[in-house]
């Protein structure tokens, strides 16, 4: 199996990219400039069995998109699991919010998973089996006013109609597309109480990773255009 997860190498992606490293597989692991953490990231991968493989591109432009497809074309020869990871995120009055912090935040998240999916689409049409999982957040279904973190809903709202979207385009190839809706992570920082959240506890880098680990597998291969809320009940 061909995976590639951006943004994956620190933080919840590269928990994303060990949770699906197996013998015989291939990770490629996309970094913008943390070429360390890459590093680190790919040792670890190769520790698990896998293949590791690094690209360093920036995903908030199309270019960049087209990099890490050309890579994974060459590389790879082809492409069975993709998982958009890659996203910035602010808390910025809308006031005080520069037009180059609004774009981006959109660059980051909506344009990102947006420009990687197309670059990269024809790999997975063709692989049998395609499988793409977008990240979003657990309050990006709420249409609500955001005057702190606007443009990071706008782009996480986005990501839910581009992955429900794109499931009926993709589902005549057999690709799925679902988005993973996570709530309050305990990597957070900073890390707000857990006290609002029904389950009592925040969320783990393990509890994302599993939700993913199951849409990437044979099991969901009927399961398209779901948002999975993996929050504890936060923002319900």
């Amino acid at each position: 199996m061909k995976i590639l997860v951006t943004g994956s190498a620190k933080g919840l992606g590269r928990a994303l990219v060990e949770r699906l490293a197996a013998p015989g597989r291939d990770m490629v692991i996309h970094y913008r400039s943390s070429k360390g953490p890459a590093e680190e990231a790919a040792a670890a991968v190769d520790a698990l069995g896998a293949k590791a493989h690094l690209v360093a591109a920036d995903l908030y432009s199309a270019v960049g998109a087209a990099t890490i497809a050309d890579f994974v074309r060459a590389e790879l020869g082809g492409l069975d699991v993709l998982v958009n990871n890659v996203g910035g995120f602010i808390v910025k009055h809308l006031d005080d919010l520069t037009s180059e912090e609004w774009e981006a935040q959109i660059a980051s998240t909506v344009s990102a998973t947006y420009h990687m999916t197309k670059a990269v689409i024809d790999l997975l049409r063709v692989s049998g089996r395609g499988r793409i999982v977008n990240l979003s957040d657990s309050g990006a279904d709420k249409l609500a006013a955001r005057p702190r973190t606007l443009p990071y809903y706008v782009g996480k709202t986005g990501v839910l109609i581009v992955t429900r979207t794109m499931a009926v385009t993709e589902a005549p190839y057999g690709v799925t597309v679902n988005a993973i809706m996570p709530g309050v992570l305990d990597n957070s920082d900073p890390l707000p109480s857990a006290t609002k959240i029904p389950a009592g506890r925040h969320g783990s880098l393990d509890d994302v990773g599993a939700a993913v680990e199951f849409l990437v597998s044979e099991e969901a291969a009927y399961v398209t255009g779901s948002f999975i809320q993996v929050g504890g009940g936060w923002n319900l």
